[in-house]
């Protein structure tokens, strides 16, 4: 199949040639097997859904993508769809949380290709579907020409739930992953690390987490709270290839790309010390395939990021909306 656009100038291909039930039908018919039947799923003014986890946790999240912002006219519905279920599983894998149920909100243009919505939709429930997750509901809301964007609202469960700012002097830095040149692909076609984020809950040693969303230098700081320091070995860091072409594209370093790009949808965390060598044998025995770093320690200070190697804070930013 050939690209095809978002946006259409044929009304005979948009939204708007079908009725908001006919919409909503196509829409829960493309979600596929994650629609559990009515009433947990679609087809009533709210989702009534059995209360079946025994976890001592209900961890919520959500999130979203909206055209223009976290993905252009060039990405396909199926991109984009897998995207905004893979950035809300990120945020439960940092919780160590199993997902479980989510809402879906969609904020649809009349020119939006409906063919790509379908694209969309399926994605939304193949990827969900793959977690282990049900789509219960949502809503539909038309907005203007040219505007598209979804939201998420996610719940999962878990006995020990990972947070920020929860870890102690000493503690060692690890990274999933690669970092670095996300916007060159790996922002739309990451995975998020949902097995890795419930093993790390299991894990006493494992003392705080947060996902790579905003950038190293952005999320790092709000891991480890206003008490401590974080000392990082830069040499250290994984970088990903892509960092690497975009420093030979913009002149900025490959080492700033991955301090600061942001969307790598990794798991940065902390450990105990003690534990750290056998933590990391353990981590790559469960999971051979994900790569794993230990780029640094924490110690007393004020919320900083220093460089392991002059001791000097990292200047720099992560991503903001209101920057």
């Amino acid at each position: 199949m050939g690209f095809m656009a978002i946006l259409t100038t044929q009304k005979s291909k948009s939204v708007a040639q079908v009725s908001e039930e006919k919409l909503i039908e196509i829409i829960v018919r493309s979600l596929g097997r994650a629609c559990p039947p009515f009433p947990a799923g679609p087809g009533g003014d709210c989702a009534i859904i059995p209360q079946t986890e025994k976890a001592k946790f209900r961890v919520s999240t959500i999130d979203s993508v909206i055209l223009g912002r976290h993905f252009d006219s060039s990405c396909s519905g199926s991109l984009a769809g897998k995207k905004l279920v893979e950035r809300n599983l990120s945020d439960l894998a940092a919780a160590g949380a199993k997902p479980k149920d989510a809402l879906l909100s969609l904020f649809i243009g009349p020119n939006v290709n409906l063919a790509w919505l379908k694209d969309f939709a399926q994605a939304v429930g193949r990827t969900a579907s793959r977690a282990g997750m049900n789509i219960n509901g949502g809503d539909v809301c038309r907005v203007q020409a040219g505007q598209f964007s979804a939201t998420l609202f996610v719940q999962g469960f878990s006995q020990r739930i990972l947070t920020r700012t929860t870890c102690q002097a000493g503690d060692r830095l690890f990274v999933t992953g690669e970092l670095g040149g996300s916007l060159l692909g790996h922002h739309c076609h990451f995975r998020a690390r949902v097995a890795e984020g419930l093993w790390l809950a299991q894990q006493k040693s494992t003392t705080a987490c947060t996902d790579l969303s905003d950038g190293m230098l952005k999320d790092l700081p709000g891991l480890i709270g206003k008490k401590w320091d974080a000392m990082v070995d830069t040499e250290k860091l994984p970088l990903r290839p892509a960092a690497h072409q975009m420093a030979k594209k913009d002149g900025r370093s490959a080492l700033e790309h991955a301090l600061q790009d942001g969307e790598d949808y990794e798991l940065l965390f902390c450990v105990k010390a003690k534990d750290a060598s056998s933590f990391a044998q353990k981590f790559q025995k469960q999971f051979p395939q994900t790569r794993l770093t230990e780029i640094g320690f924490i110690k007393k200070g004020k919320g900083l990021v220093r460089s392991l190697k002059d001791k000097q804070p990292l200047l720099g930013k992560g991503f903001s909306h209101f920057a």
